[in-house]
């Protein structure tokens, strides 16, 4: 009598299903959902607590990303394979696929997107030789980021419309013509895109660098995708296309490891030869003092129009434009001082003029 009741019972129909389907339906979604709340709960932190005795983080942020993007995705199929074990209206069935494709794609989009950041994070932090990515990599990742954010969503969008059944050849051609037009019409902003690109991998200068290019010289207060921002030493802002800044030759202070100083002067020609050998010697001692200057040459140059002139070539082994500066400053005031107990007077521009009786 049970039996015939429970086959009674199980038989029983509500919207077209039976009892049974229902049970079956619930019963596959239980499961799943049980299998990735293991996956979830036990297998990823046994497999996240591994992680931490590795040297390489690129477990760490595989296990992260698998956390946000790839167990929602989990949770949505299993649902949906449950669903689909009962009888539902064609409506709800298309309902349903589009719902799970869309998370497909938005949790696709998410880890592509994530994981561009990563890399892109990884390679500035590999370029600057450090282990964690400064905030100059990270302002300058951004950028980078707003394009592949429009590129991948574009991309994601048109395999939604194929995946739906919709014909996308003609939106595709549409497309294509579009971007033909836009890149004619658009060239001088293409042009400074991928020069952006090319500042980006190539990194000839970085944020915080002081640059020269042609006659102006600044710090790189921002690269854009279109612009590049300076500021001068006079303190203003400067405006530079990238494609500017592409083309024409770029010197970087910034990752100098010395700067070359070279001093020339002229004294009186009538100073002794004996006091002319020694000033080689004197410059020689004078830059000596320092600790972080490296002397390399001083000569008796050449015969000026007003006196003897002499030329002294030495580096400072410092790429702060200031400390350079006050080196020089110091040897200047150093080489008069020296030059003054000697009796040895520079030479001044003189100009004879003959007066002819008219």
């Amino acid at each position: 009598m049970n039996m015939e009741f429970m086959h009674h019972w199980l038989n029983l129909r509500f919207l077209g299903n039976s009892v049974e389907n229902y049970l079956h339906s619930l019963l596959i979604i239980l499961v799943g959902l049980a299998a990735v709340w293991v996956m979830e709960k036990i297998i990823l932190r046994w497999v996240e607590h591994l992680t931490r005795y590795t040297e390489t983080t690129w477990d760490d942020f595989m296990v992260s990303a698998s956390k946000r993007y790839v167990l929602p995705v989990l949770y949505g199929i299993v649902i949906y394979i449950g669903l689909r074990h009962v009888f539902l209206k064609p409506a709800v069935i298309n309902a349903l696929h589009i719902i799970l494709t869309f998370l497909v794609a938005v949790q696709g989009v998410r880890f592509a997107v994530a994981l561009s950041r990563d890399m892109l994070e990884r390679h500035m932090a590999h370029r600057a030789g450090a282990e964690e990515v400064g905030e100059h990599e990270k302002r300058s990742v951004r950028g980078m980021m707003a394009l592949i954010k429009v590129v991948v969503g574009v991309l994601a969008f048109i395999l939604v419309l194929d995946n739906l059944g919709i014909r996308i050849s003609t939106f595709v051609a549409g497309l294509g013509i579009t971007g033909i037009a836009i890149a004619l019409a658009a060239q001088a902003i293409l042009g400074d895109l991928f020069s952006y690109f090319v500042i980006f991998f190539d990194r000839p200068f970085q944020i915080g660098h002081s640059i020269k290019v042609g006659n102006f010289h600044g710090e790189v207060e921002s690269i854009g995708i279109k612009t590049t921002r300076l500021r001068s030493i006079t303190g203003e802002q400067v405006v530079m296309s990238n494609k500017y800044l592409t083309d024409n030759q770029v010197q970087n202070f910034k990752v100098m490891s010395r700067r070359r100083a070279l001093i020339v002067f002229e004294v009186e020609y009538k100073t002794p030869e004996a006091q002319l050998r020694l000033i080689p010697q004197v410059l020689h001692d004078i830059v000596s003092t320092f600790s972080e200057v490296t002397f390399d040459r001083a000569h008796f140059k050449e015969f000026g129009e007003s006196g003897l002139r002499f030329e002294a070539v030495f580096f400072v082994e410092h790429s702060d434009y200031k400390r350079y500066m006050d080196v020089v400053q110091e040897v200047n005031l150093s080489l008069k001082a020296r030059l003054t107990d000697m009796g040895v007077s520079f030479a001044h521009p003189t100009r004879t003029v003959k007066m002819i009786p008219g």
